[in-house]
């Protein structure tokens, strides 16, 4: 009997050193030292590159407060710009909670954001918008929509005078 449990459990050492040996040689063999003072070079995110951004501006045609047919998840704004209609992402908290933007339409806005295509379509991805003399961080530089709870983090830390 205790032979049995002893080879078990010496087969399942094993298996467990083989796996950990395993993943260690699947670690990139080519990942190389930083030499000092050297810096490792920006990455642009996969899906929001902020080095692409552009400045938008027009009247508001039409506000989505909610998910509509056809369109991508959240809340949208579509804009009327000199080359057309462009419909601005404001993502899912875009335009919920304390804090958050109250855009009427006709209104003049300037929204800061990436042109993407997402399931065939054009979709400008708002980071910072800009509504009667107020502006509003809508995504982090990453493209990952804010929060409303981290809205009124970041505007209670504003209200006291705390620099970040």
């Amino acid at each position: 009997m205790r032979r049995h449990c002893l080879k078990q459990t010496n087969r399942m050492i094993a298996g467990l050193v083989a796996g950990l040996l395993f993943a260690i040689a699947a670690i990139s063999l080519n990942a190389q030292p930083m030499r000092s003072g050297e810096k490792r070079p920006a990455q642009p995110h996969p899906f929001y590159d902020i080095a692409k951004e552009v400045t938008l501006s027009g009247p508001v045609s039409a506000v989505y407060e909610r998910p509509v047919a056809g369109l991508m998840a959240g809340s949208h704004v579509m804009l009327s710009t000199g080359s057309g209609k462009v419909d601005a992402s404001l993502g899912k908290w875009g335009l919920r909670g304390k804090g958050a933007p109250a855009i009427a339409n006709g209104e003049q806005v300037t929204v800061r954001g990436v042109m993407r295509t997402i399931r065939n379509k054009e979709v400008f991805l708002v980071r910072v918008m800009e509504v009667g003399g107020h502006t509003y961080n809508i995504r982090n530089e990453h493209g990952v929509p804010v929060s409303p709870q981290s809205r009124e983090r970041a505007e209670k830390t504003v209200q006291k005078g705390v620099s970040l």
